[in-house]
């Protein structure tokens, strides 16, 4: 696989976004963009096939949307940390195992660190809760291999907003539009942690949906590169990030 003197042989892509930027579609167009260039290529989903997603995501969402801590936001991030810890680890033996593969994850486990974040500073995950979330977080973190390379598409929080509300989920039905703003807000924090940690991280603007096979074609540059010069690319017309992951995650 042409991807310079690697060792490796597959690629372990992340994709992250807001809710509603159209991350799950933007996975599944990159990992068909490798396949017609002759890579095999599979798509980690988020797992909301999980017979148990349903109730975590609904009370988590009953708690945003009252303003009330009754524990769904706790339970919701320690549930998506565990779920996202066991894909994190299937991922890099597919991607980086004798039979390299390119494998793109719809959310890292880095991103589910914006949510608690964001649950916390809402009041909905109580302080004593998330420094628990983070004391897990940071032993799962330093037990994985960082991905190859770190996606986010960024989309405005307004924008995500409008695709929400055309998407018809009864379950975002009552997400407010602060919600979005702040999770981007604190997407910028983790974007800017990814990148002084040394990740790779391509930020493409998903103002308009781009095309699957020029992005293929970036990330492809990227990692025949040297390790050095991608510390502050963009793509598109993206933003430049800036800030910190989870305090104290060190």
């Amino acid at each position: 696989m042409p991807f310079g003197d690697r060792e490796r042989k597959g690629l372990f892509i992340t994709i992250d976004a807001n809710i509603g930027a159209g991350k799950t579609n933007a996975c599944h167009a990159i990992a068909s963009a490798a396949t017609a260039s002759g890579f095999p290529a599979t798509v980690l989903e988020e797992p909301t096939h999980h017979p148990m997603f349903n109730h975590f995501l609904e009370r988590y969402y009953a708690d945003l949307t009252s303003g009330k801590n009754t524990g769904g936001g706790f339970a919701m991030q320690m549930f998506m940390l565990c779920q996202r810890y066991e894909q994190h680890r299937l991922a890099v033996e597919q991607a980086w195992g004798t039979h390299g593969t390119i494998v793109v994850q719809d959310r890292p486990i880095y991103g589910d660190t914006v949510f608690a974040t964001t649950a916390m500073e809402r009041g909905f995950m109580t302080p004593e809760e998330y420094d628990l979330y983070v004391d897990v977080y940071r032993n799962m973190s330093r037990d994985v291999m960082p991905p190859d390379i770190f996606i986010f598409l960024d989309v405005s929080p307004e924008e995500c907003y409008e695709r929400m509300a055309m998407r018809g989920r009864s379950q975002e039905s009552e997400v407010p539009l602060d919600y979005l703003q702040q999770l981007y807000d604190n997407y910028q924090k983790l974007l800017s942690e990814m990148r002084r940690r040394g990740v790779r991280v391509l930020t493409i603007d998903w103002r308009e949906f781009g095309p699957p096979v020029e992005i293929w074609k970036n990330i492809r540059e990227m990692v025949s590169s040297e390790d050095t010069w991608y510390e502050n690319l963009t793509f598109g017309l993206a933003k430049e990030p800036r800030v910190p992951i989870i305090p104290g995650a060190e």
